[in-house]
C-alpha cells in the first residue's frame, strides 16, 4: 500500500471524527438553546412552584353573647413552648435531628418542672409531614410556667414562646347543651384554592357552635412560603392576613338562665322560657349539665367516658331531644280543640263521677280523683283537671277536631328551632298507628290522648309553642335563639337575618277566654291544682299542671309538668317546666314555676 493513499484515509477518518463531533456538539448547543431560552420561562415556573408551599392561618372565632352583651362563649390567648424544626436540625441523617429534639425537649422539661407531652413518633411525623410549621411541645403554660421559662429557659435557637387561640366559656356550664362546644376539626370550604400545610382550626361540634360554625369561623388567611431541597422554610413570599369570625347576639337572658339552671339544680329536667310575643327564647335550661372547659380543644377520655357512662345523660338538650307523654298541659287545648272545631258550649256541664267506660265492656278508666268532682263546665274542668270531663268531651267531639287544633299548632313536627338534632315528637294517626301496631286509633287510645298519655308525645319546646299561642290570644309564634349578628370591626349588632313567619290561628276571641280563665283558675283559685304550691301574692298569672306516669306497676314514676304565662292581662313570660321523675306536678313542677315568677316578678306567697 502506498504511503499517500493511507495518509489520504487518515485524514479523512480525522475528518469525519471531527465532523461528528462538531455535529453531536452543535446538536447539545441547539438543545440547550431551545431548553433555556425557548422553554426557560416554563421551566422557571416550575421550578419555582415546586419550592413554594401554602400554609393556612385560620381566622379568630367570633363570640357568643347574649341579649344583654354578656359574654357567653370567646376566645383566650394560651401560650405555649413551640419547636422550629428548620432551627434544629442537625447535619446527617434524619435520626440525628431526632434525637437533638429530644435532647432539648428533656433539657426544657426539667428547668420547667412539667413532664414531657409529644413523644418520639410525634416529632419524627411531624418531621416527615409538616417540618415548616411550629410543633407545639407544650400549651396552656401557667403563669409560674411562664416565669421559669423567663428564668432558666428564654427563647433558644429552634425554641420559642408560641401563642395560640383557645374556645374559652365564662359561664363554664351555662347554656352547656345550647351553646355546644368547639374541637380541632377540619378545615373550612374557601374559594382560595389547594394549601399545603394547616394551622389548627377550631369547628363547631355541638349546639349553636356547630349549627353556627359557617357564621362564627372567620375568614382564613395564610403565607407563601419558599422552600428549600431540604423542605426547611427559606423565605416569605407574601402574606394574607386572616379576618375574624362574625359575633352572634342571642335572644337569651344569661339572668333568666342563671335563675332557671339553679332552680333545677338536683333535678334531672328542663326549664324553657319565652317572650310569647316575639318568641324569643329567653332561657333554655336542662340539668344535669357539664363544663364546657372541659371539652376544648380536645375532650379527655376520663371526662367523656364519665358523659357517656351517666344514666341522667348530661349531653342530651332536653327541651328539644326528648319527647315526653305531655299528660294534663294538653288539656285547655284539647278544650279549645272543642270550642273552634265542634262548637261546643263551653258551659255545658259533664258530670265527674270518678271513672269513666271507654266502651261498652271495656274496663273503667279513673280520674285523678276517685270520688269524683260532680258536676263541672269547661272553665272549672281545667281548674280542676278532671280527666271524666276530657274523655266525655272527646267522645263528644271525635278525633279530628283535636288533631286538627294540635296540628296547627306544631305538635308532630319539628319547631325549627337553631338547635341541633331536634325531634319531632308523635301526633298519632291511624295511619301511624297502623305502621306501628297493624291497628286504627280506638276509643282508648283517643280518650288517653286527650288527657296527655297513651301515643301522644311532646317536646318542652314545643308545648312552649303552644303556652305562648294560648297568651298572645292566638298566634303561633316562630321560636328563634337568634337576635342579632355582627361583623368584625363592628360595634353594634343588626338583626339577625333569618325569615320569621308567625301564624295567625284565627281563634275566637271568647274562646281563648274560656282557656285562658281556665288556667288562671289553675294557680288563682283555692281549689286550683297549682294553687296551694305555686300562687303568688301580687301577681296574678295563669297555668297547668300535668303529670304523665310512666315505669312498671311496681315501679311507677312521674314525670311532672307545669306551663305558664304571666302577667296574666298582658304576658311578656311564657314558661314550660318538666322534671323528668318528680313526685307529680303539685310537688315537683308548680313549685318551680313559683321561683321561677318570683325570681321574674318578684311577689311573695300567700302563707
Amino acid at each position: 500500500m502506498k504511503k499517500g493513499t493511507v495518509t489520504e484515509r487518515a485524514k479523512f477518518r480525522i475528518r469525519f471524527v471531527l465532523g461528528m463531533f462538531l455535529f453531536i456538539q452543535g446538536g447539545i448547543v441547539v438543545y440547550l438553546w431551545n431548553l433555556q431560552v425557548v422553554q426557560g420561562h416554563t421551566y422557571r415556573e416550575n421550578v419555582q412552584q415546586q419550592s413554594l408551599r401554602r400554609i393556612r392561618h385560620p381566622g379568630a372565632r367570633g363570640k357568643i353573647l347574649d341579649r344583654n352583651g354578656i359574654v357567653l362563649a370567646e376566645n383566650r390567648p394560651s401560650v405555649g413552648i413551640a419547636l422550629y424544626m428548620e432551627e434544629l436540625r442537625v447535619p446527617g441523617s434524619m435520626v440525628k435531628t431526632i434525637d437533638h429534639i429530644e435532647t432539648v425537649l428533656d433539657d426544657i422539661s426539667l428547668k420547667l418542672g412539667r413532664p414531657r407531652e409529644v413523644s418520639r413518633e410525634e416529632i419524627s411525623t411531624h418531621y416527615r409531614e409538616k417540618r415548616l410549621l411550629p410543633m407545639m411541645a407544650w400549651g396552656d403554660l401557667s403563669d409560674v410556667e411562664l416565669a421559669r421559662w423567663a428564668e432558666q429557659i428564654g427563647p433558644q435557637l429552634g425554641v420559642d414562646l408560641l401563642t395560640e387561640t383557645v374556645r374559652t366559656y365564662p359561664r363554664n356550664d351555662m347554656l352547656a347543651q345550647t351553646l355546644g362546644y368547639v374541637g380541632r376539626g377540619g378545615v373550612a370550604q374557601n374559594d382560595e384554592g389547594h394549601y399545603d400545610f394547616y394551622l389548627p382550626e377550631m369547628e363547631g361540634k355541638a349546639g349553636l357552635e356547630k349549627v353556627y360554625d359557617h357564621v362564627l369561623r372567620g375568614e382564613a388567611g395564610g403565607e407563601l412560603i419558599r422552600i428549600d431541597v431540604g423542605m426547611y422554610k427559606y423565605s416569605v413570599e407574601a402574606e394574607k392576613p386572616a379576618v375574624p369570625g362574625r359575633d352572634l347576639q342571642l335572644s337569651l337572658d344569661a339572668r333568666v338562665q342563671w335563675l332557671c339552671e339553679r332552680i333545677l339544680a338536683g333535678e334531672t329536667g328542663s326549664i324553657v322560657v319565652a317572650d310569647p310575643r316575639s318568641g324569643e327564647i329567653l332561657a333554655m335550661a336542662t340539668n344535669p349539665r357539664y363544663d364546657l372547659n372541659n371539652m376544648v380543644p380536645v375532650i379527655p377520655d376520663t371526662v367523656w367516658q364519665g358523659l357517656i357512662q351517666d344514666a341522667r345523660r348530661p349531653l342530651v338538650n332536653r327541651p328539644v331531644r326528648e319527647h315526653y307523654p305531655p299528660g294534663s298541659v294538653i288539656k285547655p287545648f284539647i278544650c279549645l280543640a272543642g270550642l273552634q272545631g265542634a262548637d261546643v258550649d263551653p258551659q255545658t256541664v259533664f258530670q265527674c263521677d270518678g271513672r269513666y267506660f271507654p266502651g261498652p265492656n271495656a274496663r273503667p278508666m279513673h280520674c285523678h280523683n276517685r270520688l269524683g268532682h260532680g258536676p263541672l263546665t269547661m272553665q272549672q274542668a281545667i281548674e280542676r283537671s278532671c280527666n271524666v270531663y276530657m274523655w266525655k268531651l272527646a267522645e263528644e267531639i271525635g278525633y279530628d277536631p283535636m288533631y286538627r287544633l294540635m296540628a296547627s299548632l306544631g305538635l308532630g313536627e319539628k319547631t325549627g328551632l337553631e338547635t341541633d338534632y331536634e325531634v319531632q315528637g308523635i301526633l298519632p294517626t291511624d295511619e301511624w298507628k297502623r305502621t306501628r301496631f297493624g291497628d286504627r286509633l280506638r276509643t282508648g287510645d283517643i280518650a288517653n290522648i286527650s288527657i296527655g298519655q297513651g301515643f301522644l308525645n311532646v317536646t318542652p319546646v314545643q308545648m312552649l309553642q303552644l303556652t305562648c299561642a294560648i297568651a298572645n290570644g292566638g298566634t303561633r309564634p316562630d321560636l328563634t335563639l337568634m337576635k342579632g349578628i355582627r361583623d368584625p370591626h363592628e360595634e353594634e349588632f343588626r338583626p339577625f337575618s333569618t325569615e320569621r313567619h308567625p301564624e295567625e290561628l284565627h281563634w275566637d276571641a271568647e274562646n281563648v277566654a274560656v282557656i285562658r280563665e281556665g288556667m288562671r283558675d289553675v294557680v288563682m283559685n283555692p281549689r286550683g291544682t297549682a294553687h296551694r304550691t305555686a300562687h303568688i301574692s301580687g301577681l296574678t298569672y295563669a297555668g297547668k299542671t300535668g303529670t304523665a306516669q310512666f315505669g312498671s306497676p311496681g315501679n311507677r314514676r312521674y314525670r311532672s309538668w307545669m306551663i305558664a304565662f304571666a302577667p296574666y292581662d298582658n304576658p311578656r313570660i311564657a314558661a314550660v317546666v318538666l322534671i323528668d321523675a318528680g313526685q307529680g306536678s303539685g310537688k315537683s313542677a308548680a313549685p318551680r314555676i313559683k321561683l321561677l315568677m318570683q325570681g321574674l316578678f318578684g311577689g311573695r306567697s300567700n302563707g
